[in-house]
């Protein structure tokens, strides 16, 4: 005996709310996470390695090699790289998948990257941050996307 229309579309609805809900919540981190990822941001960080860059920089590849090795600073009152000071950080952060946010928000690709998946994105002002974990980001700085470590 089949089903009739009536359950089939009850069970169809109740899929997508299920789905919806599921996706919402795999993609919006709780508050005190995201508080976690801004502070994780915070620090002294070495640029290590110019990983990619956008379709569009302002920096060619050997003016992007010539910055590893520099300081880039990050703390609540101040974001600063070399003789710029961006002043206070926005600090937001979220988590974003990186291959469709880098595609929409950066025109780059992440597959030199290696970033995590889901990767929170902090926003500091001037620029933004993927953090790999405590000790690594990932920094956006002039269309170039370099690999930093986290230095005391």
């Amino acid at each position: 005996m089949p089903f009739p229309d009536s359950l089939i579309n009850f069970n169809r609805r109740a899929r997508r709310i299920v789905t919806a809900l599921a996706l919402s919540s795999t993609f919006s981190a709780p508050a005190f996470a995201s508080d976690y990822q801004e502070l994780n941001a915070i620090g002294k960080w070495q640029l290590t390695a110019a990983l990619d860059g956008a379709d569009i920089t302002s920096l060619d590849e050997r003016e992007a090699q010539r910055l590893i090795g520099k300081i880039f600073t990050i703390n609540k009152d101040h974001v600063r790289f070399g003789k710029r000071d961006c002043g206070p950080p926005d600090l937001t952060a979220k988590l974003v998948e990186p291959v469709w946010y880098l595609r929409d928000q950066a025109h780059a690709s992440a597959e030199l990257l290696h970033l995590p998946d889901p990767v929170t994105v902090v926003d500091l002002g001037c620029t933004i941050a993927f953090i790999r974990d405590q000790q690594r980001i990932v920094l956006h700085w002039k269309g170039w996307f370099f690999d930093a470590k986290r230095v005391r």
